[in-house]
Order: C-alpha cells, then structure tokens, then sequence
C-alpha cells in the first residue's frame, strides 16, 4: 500500500494539529484530510472514502464559521458517523480519540471503558479502539500509533 488516507474529524484546533502532527512524523508518507464536524465528516467519507477515520467523540453537527456557534455540540456526535457509515455500507477503520474521561449528555454518563465496549459491541467492522488524548502527557501518541500501525498491517495484508 502507498499512502495511507486519514481523516482527522475534531473540531479541537489545537488536538487536531497535535494529532496531524504526530502522524506527518511518524506515519509518513501519510495524507491527511480535516473535518471539524459530523457534517463536513459525512460528507468527506461519501464524497471519497479514506483508508481510517480518527474521530473525536463530542462533535459539533456542523462546521464553526467565523463567530457562529456551529450547531448543536453533540457529547456523543462521533456514534453518528459510526452509524451513516453503517447506513452507508462504508467500512473503514474508525479510531476514537477522546479528551473526556466521561462523557456526559442529559443525566447519562459513559466512562472510556464502556463507551469502547459499547462501540466494539455495534460496529465491530468499523471499531478499532478509544484512546484518551490528554496533552499533558505524551501516552495518547504511542497509542494511536499501535493501533494505526495494527490497522495498515490489516490493509496491507487484505
């Protein structure tokens, strides 16, 4: 396989460059796509399908214009481009990369462990793993690159 496609969908400028940084390092020769909502995310995979998605959880429905509000933060915005993918008979490899050890909508709460079970347990074609983004310390990077490098071996070997 040559390059590998990622689309980064974070709507965290700051996350979303470490990220991208972290991978131009060390997953070159590597394109990057951006998507800072579930939207512009679900429009990008139909539009052309990328190799992996790495996703954050909480997402906004649409992209921020300038001093707009972006639509409605969604806790758990990420599930939706699990399920138009689904929807979609899309399979590519989806990475959740989350700054919330909990996350919170209404009264619910779901902590990283059970949010991945459950993830795991409805989309086991598109699931490939949680990792906790804390930009204190530098455990997230190492962890996405296991589980990307376990993904291009899949690819490469399919």
């Amino acid at each position: 396989m040559g390059k590998l496609t990622i689309l980064i969908v974070e709507d965290s400028e700051a996350k979303l460059n470490s990220i991208q940084a972290l991978l131009e390092r060390e997953m070159s020769p590597v394109k990057i796509r951006k998507a800072y909502s579930v939207r512009s995310a679900i429009d990008d995979i139909l539009s052309a399908r990328p190799d992996v998605i790495i996703a954050d959880m909480s997402l906004p429905t649409y992209d921020i214009e300038g001093g707009e509000r972006g639509g409605t933060p969604r806790p758990f915005g990420g599930v939706e481009v699990f399920e138009t993918l689904e929807r979609h008979e899309v399979v590519v490899p989806v990475l959740v990369v989350t700054s919330y050890p909990l996350i919170t909508e209404g009264n619910q709460s779901v902590g990283l462990k059970e949010l991945s079970n459950r993830l795991a347990a409805d989309f086991p074609e598109l699931y490939e793993g949680t990792v906790y983004f804390d930009s204190a310390y530098s455990a997230w990077e190492s962890e996405i690159l296991q589980i990307l490098n376990r993904i291009k071996g899949k690819i490469d070997g399919a």
